[in-house]
């Protein structure tokens, strides 16, 4: 697990399933070209998450 997993904000069940599929924060985060360590880049991150989550519970 990279050091920066240690950077993953507070998460739903939802969110921690998505992000665990992507082998962790660090690396859900740079698919999308985002640096976990920039605040910025993680609030973005958390965006997508959110909405990645909110899809998979409408379609499942």
């Amino acid at each position: 697990m990279p050091a920066t997993d240690s950077l993953q904000p507070p998460l739903t069940p939802a969110e921690r399933a998505v992000v665990k599929s992507y082998g962790g924060w660090t690396y859900f985060l740079q698919s999308f070209g985002l640096k976990p360590w920039e605040p910025e880049d993680a609030e973005e991150g958390k965006k997508i998450l959110e909405a990645f989550a909110r899809n998979d519970e409408a379609s499942g």
